[in-house]
């Protein structure tokens, strides 16, 4: 096969031939029925044996170490093939599940073990036709999340999923839907910090009120146990750290920028603690602090503290443009920093004295700045 080009309609078709059916399911195929184009497209393999699989496609990676998942290039690009599979679960979190992957699998039992109704449809890959046993087309027309079965609750992370979703797409979350994932809540409080964040990560890249993420775990009594330093803030701190949050995720979608934005509310202990709990990307925790630190330090600003502000800018993770970007999007009330370092901008007429070494260059600079930034402010 290495030497074929391979597309969807071609993999089906040897797959047919051999006994099975190919499917997409999941997340691409609610995006197509949503209007949206699948940033990736996955398939479930239904009626045949994974040795089998590995015979006639050689060139298939195999990555699943508790059931058949497969990296294999369909039309020019790698995708995920799994094999059609049901879970029981025997144990705890994430991996407390016992999996069965035989070819008798149905596709419909495949969705069956998936989060919502809005996940749990498929699409032949051969005909088109849309495996939807669970009605998800009728709550993505109602803009509802709804749980495919009771046993949403078993992997207790597809809470953090369904507060994603809700944020993501503006959907409501059904009534019946809520206890599931309150039922959740002792689990989650054991699963691996970096699921989360990775949750997290997905909802500050792709959300257009991100906010809601928050929102939704404290209405089901989840955030103190997952993102506590957001939980525990009082009332009216936590909905400007939200509306703040919103309000920046309106003008960008850079995750950096976005999670910057609760350095607003969170101060440096608060947001310290976090990343020790969680390890933070890096770039993330440096904004956040960096929007508080400053924000503090120009409170009550004076020349000298805007040159101050603007030097130590040039050199860490939040640039002056994005730091800006963040607080006009909130509306805080501290100066607008782009054109004043534009103004700090020596004429050519004002070269340094040749006299002056070391670190009298930079005072004698630094001076002159202050003395710029004083004539913008008059």
């Amino acid at each position: 096969m290495s030497d074929i080009v391979l597309t969807e309609k071609k993999f089906a078709q040897i797959i047919a031939e051999n006994g099975g059916r190919v499917f997409r399911v999941g997340g691409c195929v609610r995006d197509s029925f949503m209007g949206v184009i699948p940033k990736d497209i996955d398939f479930s393999v239904v009626g045949m044996v994974k040795k089998n699989f590995k015979i006639i496609f050689p060139e298939a990676r195999e990555c699943g170490k508790s059931f058949p998942v497969f990296h294999l290039t369909i039309d020019g690009i790698k995708r995920e093939v799994a094999f059609a599979r049901t879970e029981q679960k025997v144990g705890s979190g994430y991996k407390g599940f016992k999996v069965s992957a035989k070819p008798k699998i149905t596709i419909e039992e495949d969705l069956f073990r998936r989060d919502t109704t809005i996940n749990s449809m498929a699409q032949d890959s051969l005909t088109g036709e849309i495996i939807d046993p669970f009605h998800g087309m009728e709550d993505i027309k109602a803009k509802i999340l709804r749980a495919t079965s009771q046993h949403f609750s078993d992997d207790p992370i597809r809470v953090l999923r369904l507060a994603g979703q809700s944020a993501r797409f503006g959907f409501t979350i059904d009534q019946n839907t809520l206890p599931l994932a309150m039922a959740a809540g002792e689990e989650l409080a054991q699963e691996p910090v970096e699921r989360m964040i990775a949750e997290l990560g997905k909802v500050l890249t792709e959300a257009k009120e991100p906010g809601i993420f928050f929102k939704v775990l404290a209405k089901l009594n989840l955030l103190e146990i997952t993102f506590r330093e957001i939980g525990e803030l009082p009332t009216q701190e936590f909905e400007k750290a939200i509306d703040g949050l919103n309000l920046v995720a309106k003008v960008t979608q850079n995750a950096k920028l976005r999670f910057a934005a609760l350095g607003i509310v969170l101060d440096k202990e608060s947001l310290t603690s976090w990343n020790t709990r969680m390890t933070l990307p890096g770039d993330w925790l440096d904004a956040a602090v960096t929007v508080r630190e400053t924000i503090d330090f120009l409170a009550e600003p004076t020349p000298d503290k805007i040159v101050a502000a603007i030097t130590k800018l040039r050199r860490g993770s939040l640039n002056i443009e994005e730091l800006d970007t963040i607080t006009k999007a909130v509306g805080l009330k501290i100066p607008e920093l782009i054109p004043l370092k534009a103004a700090m901008t020596l004429s050519q007429d004002e070269a340094v004295p040749k006299a002056l070494k070391g670190k009298e260059i930079g005072e004698w600079l630094r001076v002159k700045h202050v003395e710029a930034i004083s004539k913008q402010l008059l």
